[in-house]
């Protein structure tokens, strides 16, 4: 006789984050010798519903093991969104006389 509750387990059969977006993107960061640093996105990271773990999904694996997740930031990719939308487009139609219009 077992003392786990059912609940206490996600199905395994069903994916937690199927149709969500991911809560945490995971990097990898490489320091070069002047000092930058470079971030590669290699997976992203979903919490179960139940708030009790999370699920991890790797592209790839770092040679030296470092994994970095952050959080998404939705709220700075709306805002660039929102800027380029504000500008003007650019014209590259062609005028009778002069070339293009920019």
């Amino acid at each position: 006789m077992s003392n786990r509750n059912p609940n206490d387990t996600p199905n395994e059969n069903v994916p937690s984050h199927t149709g969500r977006k991911p809560d945490q993107i995971a990097y990898t960061v490489r320091e070069t010798q002047d000092g930058k640093e470079y971030w590669n996105r290699i997976g992203a990271m979903w919490k179960h519903k139940d708030g009790r773990g999370s699920e991890l999904i790797l592209d790839s694996i770092p040679m030296d093991g470092r994994i970095t997740l952050r959080e998404q930031r939705d709220q700075r990719m709306q805002d660039y969104q929102d800027e380029r939308s504000k500008q003007q487009p650019v014209n590259n139609t062609r005028t009778r006389d002069h070339g293009y219009e920019r």
